[in-house]
């Protein structure tokens, strides 16, 4: 957090509470930038080989933990799964 000793002592508990949940939302978003950025230079560097039918908006070909759940892909059912698991075998 970067306190000098005597500020630490001085805090009182509920003030390094205040403090340690500014300090990490800080950090969390310091965070969630540096893998913003590097999503945008991957997505930048993995569309530019392929062709222009096959590119995806950068959040659905990489989505991050902390964005809409909406955008992931849902759960498969049983039924989608035998389907899969079929057209996979089938291919060889």
């Amino acid at each position: 957090m970067g306190l000098r000793p005597d500020d630490f002592n001085a805090l009182t508990p509920a003030e390094f509470i205040y403090a340690w949940i500014g300090w990490s939302e800080l950090e969390q978003n310091r965070t969630r930038q540096a893998w913003e950025r590097e999503r945008w230079s991957v997505w930048v560097a993995t569309c530019i080989q392929l062709d222009k039918k096959d590119r995806q908006p950068m959040t659905q070909m990489f989505p991050l933990p902390w964005e809409d759940v909406a955008t992931f892909p849902q759960e498969l059912t049983m039924d989608e799964r035998k389907e899969r698991i079929n057209k996979i075998l089938n291919r060889k």
